[in-house]
């Protein structure tokens, strides 16, 4: 008798389990930006699984081409103003949010794939386009202004860039002690050299070749000022050219 209702009770949970499962919407939050650098292992879904993307320097053709290189993630669609990351008070990816009948049943962070031998960071010292090795010591040392910004300027997730670039050449003349740090998403050290030669930049850049520098200091809009003092504690941090 005692076994008959304990398997009725098991039976009951996993139809109930079943039918949350079949009705319930399962929303994966992750940054197409951070995928490129280092994957999300997805789990087994708990609903019909919908991929969200922040509201953060993105656009329809940025998807789609990311999409075309990791097709898992089709159907990932923009959170516009984030909504959605505000109603499920979603504060970092990746995030998933299992939803049933308008109720939130379920929610965690996911996990990061480690990265490969391949990208890993220590694999290629970085250095600037003229061949100066750097280092953390010698960046405080060397650099005050860190001016992190995209080799695909102009382009529709990078607004005003053309400007702020403007901005940074002109605090460099002022200051020598500016580095450029390009984002190596698309694109490869040409891209970097062309940079360079488009914007007439006389200051160094570096080319972050596995994005090191990117998630050292949580960079996630372009382009990025990032101001430091002479032992490389953060001073100022934003969108806008430190004075």
């Amino acid at each position: 008798m005692y076994i008959q209702v304990k398997f009725g009770l098991i039976l009951a949970f996993f139809i109930v389990s079943y039918k949350a499962n079949a009705s319930a919407s399962e929303y994966i939050f992750i940054n197409i930006w951070d995928e490129y650098n280092q994957s999300t292992k997805l789990p087994q879904p708990m609903g019909e699984r919908i991929f969200i993307q922040p509201d953060i320097n993105i656009d329809k053709p940025s998807l789609t081409q990311f999409v075309t290189t990791n097709p898992k993630f089709n159907g990932i669609r923009i959170d516009h103003n984030n909504q959605l990351m505000f109603k499920f008070q979603v504060r970092t990816t990746p995030t998933r949010v299992v939803v049933n009948e308008g109720r939130v049943i379920f929610k965690e962070a996911l996990i990061r794939s480690a990265p490969s031998e391949a990208t890993s960071n220590t694999q290629v010292p970085l250095q600037t386009l003229s061949g100066t090795l750097l280092s953390d010591t010698l960046i405080h040392k060397t650099y005050k202004v860190l001016f992190f910004s995209d080799s695909l300027c102009p382009f529709q997730h990078i607004p005003n860039c053309e400007k702020r670039i403007e901005q940074n050449n002109q605090l460099a003349q002022q200051n020598d002690r500016v580095l450029t740090v390009i984002k190596p998403f698309y694109v490869d050290k040409q891209n970097a050299l062309n940079y360079q030669q488009r914007f007439e930049v006389k200051h160094d850049i570096v080319f972050d070749t596995h994005n090191q520098l990117f998630e050292q200091y949580q960079i996630t809009e372009l382009p990025y000022w990032v101001l430091l003092d002479n032992e490389g504690k953060t001073l100022y941090r934003g969108t806008n050219v430190p004075r």
